[in-house]
This record gives C-alpha cells, structure tokens and sequence, in this order.
C-alpha cells in the first residue's frame, strides 16, 4: 500500500482537478450510484470524540477516520488528526493511506470553489474571509481559483490569526491584494464573496441586508442545528439557497433557524449537484444574492483520494509500505 504525507498530496492534488472531484462526487449523489452509512461519531470523553466516516462508489471504498480533541490547541498539537484509507471493492485490498487532514481541507475548499464557479458572478473579484483558521486558507486557495480574485480581505477576532494568514497568502498568491477588515460589515462591504469558516455559534454579521445584496455568500463553520454564521438579513434576499447534500437542512442551524421562522421555505433549497445537471443559471433574484450551505460528505473524500493516488503512482509520489 502507498502512504502519502501532507507535502506529497499538494504536490498530486491540483486545485482545478479536485473541483472536478467534487463536482463527480455531486453527481454521484444525484445518481444515488452509491453507499455512504450514516457517520458514526464515538464520544471519546471530555469533550473528544473519534470520528468514521465510510463511503462506497466506482470500484473503491474510502474510510476518514478522524479525531477531534479540543484540548490540542492549548498543548500546541492538532486539534484535528486522522487517515483516509482507500481500498478496492473487489478484493478489499488497502491501496491507500492519506493524510486526513489535507484531504479534508483541500476538498472542503474545493467544495467552497464549485460553488463560486456556478453560483458567484462573473465578474466576482474580490473575497472576504472571516475566521483566519488552518480551513480559512484553503477556502481562499479555491477561490482565487474559481474566479481572478485581485482582493482578499480578512476578519478574526485574532489578530495574530490575520498576521498569520496575511504571510501565508502573500506566499501563496503574490499577485493577490491582501487587507485586513475592522470590522465584519466592512470586510462585506468591501466583498464580491462572502465566506465564513469560524466557531462562533451567533451571526457573525450585522443584521443589515445592504452588505449582503449582490454577493455569494457561503457557510462552512456552522453544523449544529442551533449555530449559525449569516443573520436573517441575508435570508430576506435570496431567492434559492444551495447545499451540498440535504442532510445541510437538518444538521446546520444556518438553515434549520430561518426554516423554523419562515423566513426560508423547503422549496427553496437545491442541491449543487441538481444545478449543475440542469444546465441552468442559478436563481439569483432582485437582488443577485446567492447562499451555499456545506456540510461535507465522504464522497467527496472517496474522489478526492482516488485522484490522489491515481496521480501518485503515476508520479512516483509517496512511500511504499
């Protein structure tokens, strides 16, 4: 079986092809050509918990085994850790094992992108991101790559995490203008797209429609059903949201709440997959407001760990073990 590392998936996982990835998972989705269990979730105490999520489809199956122990980030270790493995269906033969950080946050990322390419503008140039975490750079990554980003500007309650992240992107994309925001309402006013990947639990956003009017918004951090990144405001615009998979209606607050006030109605919820089928523009309204809700799904680790290993044996990458 092949290992690869964090470094040997960047170098075997171009930005462009695992959005291709996660536009095959979507439609796989669609088709309903596959099995993906229910993610079991196992309480590993004082706060920790163990994670597997197993998915079947295309002659391969992948395993995301993850942990999340929160007391990580004060002893300077991963909060996150974990492996994908990847197998053949017919024989059961491990083929793979992949570093389940990096797999998790380039396809999270490259969902993130999907969304851009098919539901921001054209003409979309400019990003805001609030939440500076290790997942906020990687939304940026994608998003440079869905659209000619020349803007990025940066939120965090953190100002060490926009430090950080500002040298990161300078790196990554010299060509790119880097700001850091006062406040969240400038960070929007000064955005094309919209993009949150944080903890927090309340709207990150003033309740004021006017900085949401002609964007593209997407959630990442909000996947209780009483959490929530965007404010009422932004639902008051939109015509039609968009999520990766339904389950989205029923895990993340982010659409349970203006559901359960009525502020969004069922009808109005479509899949990415089913857009992207039909063809169509996406519905943008009077507003040319657009909302997409993610909450991942292990398909999206199944493709993208195919392509990773397809192009490391084609290059050589990794270690034989």
């Amino acid at each position: 079986m092949l290992y690869l590392n964090a470094d040997e998936l960047m170098d075997v996982l171009p930005l462009q092809a695992v959005m291709g990835c996660v536009e095959e998972a979507l439609a796989l989705y669609e088709a309903k050509t596959f099995e993906m269990p229910d993610r079991l979730a196992v309480d590993c105490e004082n706060g920790n918990l163990l994670l597997l999520m197993p998915s079947v489809a295309q002659g391969n199956f992948a395993v995301k085994l993850v942990t999340i122990y929160p007391g990580n980030r004060a002893k300077g270790r991963p909060v996150i850790d974990g492996l994908v493995v990847l197998a053949a269906q017919d024989t059961g033969e491990i083929l793979a094992l992949m570093d389940a950080k990096t797999v998790t946050a380039m396809r999270t990322g490259a969902v993130t992108g999907t969304s851009i390419r098919y539901l921001a503008r054209e003409d979309a140039a400019s990003v805001g991101l609030v939440g500076c975490g290790i997942q906020g750079y990687y939304q940026l990554l994608y998003a440079c790559a869905a659209r000619p980003i020349r803007r990025i500007t940066l939120y965090d309650l953190s100002a060490d995490a926009v430090g950080t992240m500002q040298a990161k992107l300078r790196q990554a994309l010299p060509e790119v203008e880097i700001h850091a925001a006062a406040s969240t309402a400038d960070l929007a006013r000064d955005s094309d797209i919209l993009i949150t990947a944080t903890t927090a639990r309340q709207p990150v956003f003033p309740g004021d429609p006017a900085l949401f009017a002609g964007k593209h918004c997407v959630a990442i951090g909000s996947f209780e059903p009483e959490v929530r990144e965007y404010p009422d405001a932004l639902f008051t615009l939109v015509d039609k949201v968009w999520v990766d998979i339904h389950f989205a209606k029923e895990e993340s607050g982010e659409l349970m709440v203006p559901l359960q006030s009525g502020l969004l109605s069922e009808p109005q919820i479509e899949t990415l997959g089913r857009l992207i089928q039909s063809g169509q523009p996406p519905a943008r309204g009077l507003s040319g407001t657009t909302f997409f809700k993610t909450v991942g799904m292990a398909l999206f680790d199944l493709t993208t760990a195919q392509l990773a290993y397809a192009n490391a044996v084609a290059q050589g990458v990794g270690t034989v073990l």
